[in-house]
């Protein structure tokens, strides 16, 4: 994943979920730093809603139509 910002453009790398107390933790790490975000009941619907639009969905049921005629395309050109 990326962000980026006015202050940069920074990679970001998710490694892990976990539960603690009543936040949902995903560790990773951006750029050179190791990070934690803390997400809240509600930031989890909040970002369900955003996940849940048509053109979201969409993009996400051609993922592996996209991959597979990507790969034979791929092995054509070698």
């Amino acid at each position: 994943m990326r962000v980026s910002s006015d202050a940069g453009d920074f990679d970001i790398t998710v490694k892990d979920a976990f539960v603690e107390g009543d936040f949902v933790v995903l560790t990773g790490q951006m750029g050179i730093w190791d990070s934690k975000i803390y997400m809240t009941p509600g930031d989890i619907w909040q970002f369900t809603s955003i996940f849940l639009r048509p053109a979201v969905i969409l993009y996400l049921l051609k993922i592996p139509f996209r991959s597979l005629f990507r790969s034979s395309s791929d092995t054509e050109d070698k």
